[in-house]
């Protein structure tokens, strides 16, 4: 007669096997996780906040905004732009809103995307704003 002391139930054939891959992958997660997993001084580093431009003091018919341009970087609606030349690079030009809406005219400059828009001005008067921005 056969006492199992274990309790347990009894291991079928390739059960052992199996359990030695798995402890293997798991042993491979953690060692591949400690060594992978961290972030070398280049990662950790400190980055130089960038240059954002400023729309100059007093101008109130004319709203600035900027993002990063890795976040800008989705699908525009489905507007008609035009390509302009802002601040010698390319951007776009669009009329956002009813007839009579927003001009609104985009680059990205330096890491950032920036969007520049009036209720009140036409796409030359935005360009030379965005020309004189600092």
């Amino acid at each position: 007669m056969i006492i199992d002391l274990d309790g347990g139930p009894e291991v079928g054939a390739g059960g052992d096997r199996r359990r030695a891959l798995t402890l293997a992958f798991a042993m491979c997660l953690v060692i591949g996780g400690s060594v992978v997993g961290r972030d070398g001084p280049l990662a950790t580093a400190p980055i130089d906040q960038p240059h954002v431009l400023a729309l100059p003091p007093r101008t109130s018919d004319a709203y600035l905004y900027a993002m990063p341009d890795r976040l800008a970087n989705e699908p525009l609606s489905n507007l008609e732009f035009a390509a302009v030349s802002v601040r010698g690079t390319e951007g776009l030009a669009a009329r956002i809103g009813s007839p009579g809406g927003v001009w609104v005219v985009t680059w990205t400059e330096g890491g950032t995307a920036y969007w520049l828009g009036s209720d009140h001005r036409d796409v030359p008067d935005l360009l030379r704003l965005a020309g004189s921005l600092r």
